[in-house]
């Protein structure tokens, strides 16, 4: 059964593979780099990530530095819900 988070990282994963990104979904299960966002891609040479929430949710104070650091490094980050981070991305895609 999906999590209201699990329909919104499945409509962001159609979505990307609509547009023919490379995707990787991390999952460190205690390993790794802590609040590594939920999508991480590349699409034309670009690295980006992608936080994914539910409706009314913010990311934390983790993923917030987590986002920061993509950015500060060149990459390109989003965080919300589908219907907030779709049109940002295609945004994004006009501008490359």
């Amino acid at each position: 059964m999906k999590t209201p988070e699990g329909y919104e990282k499945a409509d962001i994963d159609k979505y990307l593979e609509a547009i023919g990104a490379y995707v990787v979904k991390p999952a460190t299960f205690g390993y790794g780099k802590s609040g590594v966002p939920d999508r991480v891609f590349c699409y034309r040479g670009r690295f980006g990530a992608i936080e994914v929430k539910r409706e009314g949710k913010k990311p934390t104070k983790l993923q917030e530095m987590r986002i920061k650091e993509i950015q500060q490094h060149g990459g390109v980050a989003f965080w919300g819900t589908a219907a907030k981070v779709i049109p940002e991305i295609d945004a994004w895609i006009r501008k490359l």
